[in-house]
């Protein structure tokens, strides 16, 4: 018989109330790669009295070990009497982050759609939230890009909860050491080639050491000051249209026309629109006839003071003249 009150006073206490706090929906499922971060969600979410559909992506970029892993985790939502659906990358080798990204969320997509599933529920923690910030920043990201990762919010159609973003990386493991937990080792997350694993074992600490402080704690901080303005500026621009009119845009301030484009982006399910993305779709706002602009997976046309979303690849769109 499960247990569902958190046992004892220690860290595992504190995990499970983070997940009681994040609420509960009849079905989830748990992103569980078997590192230690999801290990330890997954185990509370199941001993909260849930049962998730586990969902674990093979990247195929460790061969045998990364075969290893998923039987792991399969073995171990067996023991619990759990479904785990378990995807793998079309070809192996190491493919750049950003493409493992998006193979890995199209898999949860395509998954929770076969299971009927409208909340994916992830570990992150605080120091990836501190990594994701930073590396935001470096990129040149604007104010979404800063507020970081969501305890909930919307990504791929689905509901995305992240219970343990107040939690530490050390604190999570403590945790899973208290409940007697196992897990795997991924050793891609500590060979320096990814720019993840280089933030976290190089700049971060550099920057830690030069800086005489610690900086995850100030960098968690910024994530939460502009997740702020983000829902300001959900209140503040309404629902936008399918088809907005640019005239009435035109009117705004700069600043109001990236959130637009950002919001109806994403209302076209077009979700992590780049800088020179929004600014193309922006000059279309400026522009004086018809005209379109390429993105990477689809199309926006100009029309009789209309924008239109085509989601269609390979297209050649005309860059906007001024």
């Amino acid at each position: 018989m499960r247990q569902i009150e958190a046992r004892g006073k220690g860290m595992w206490a504190r995990v499970m109330e983070a997940v009681g706090r994040a609420g509960r929906a009849r079905k989830v499922a748990v992103g569980l790669s078997g590192g230690a971060d999801s290990v330890v969600l997954a185990e509370a979410v199941w001993l909260s009295g849930a049962k998730p559909i586990l969902f674990h992506f093979n990247h195929r970029w460790r061969g045998r070990v990364g075969d290893a892993d998923a039987k792991w985790v399969e073995a171990w939502g067996k023991k619990r009497g759990l479904r785990v659906v378990v995807g793998r990358a079309p070809r192996a080798g190491r493919t750049g982050e950003g493409e493992a990204r998006e193979l890995r969320w199209n898999f949860f997509r395509q998954a929770a759609k076969r299971c009927g599933v409208k909340e994916l529920w992830l570990a992150q923690q605080a120091d990836d939230q501190a990594e994701t910030v930073l590396m935001q920043l470096l990129r040149g990201a604007g104010p979404d890009g800063l507020a970081g990762m969501g305890e909930r919010s919307i990504q791929a159609g689905l509901v995305v909860v992240r219970p343990l973003l107040g939690l530490t990386r050390e604190e999570v493991r403590r945790a899973a050491k208290e409940e007697s937990l196992d897990w795997r080792e991924d050793t891609t997350n500590e060979d320096g080639r990814g720019w993840r694993s280089r933030v976290r074992r190089k700049v971060l600490p550099y920057l830690a050491k030069s800086y005489g402080r610690e900086v995850r704690g100030a960098l968690c901080r910024v994530a939460e000051i502009f997740a702020g303005e983000r829902e300001h500026w959900k209140k503040e621009l309404g629902k936008i249209a399918v088809r907005p009119d640019v005239r009435e845009w035109r009117k705004k301030t700069v600043a109001w026309q990236r959130r637009a484009v950002r919001s109806w982006l994403e209302r076209m399910a077009y979700w992590g629109a780049n800088h020179f993305e929004i600014e193309g779709v922006r000059k279309l706002v400026e522009a004086g006839s018809t005209a379109c602009w390429q993105l990477r997976g689809g199309w926006v046309k100009r029309s009789k003071n209309k924008l239109f979303w085509v989601r269609e690849m390979g297209r050649i769109a005309k860059r906007v003249r001024r």
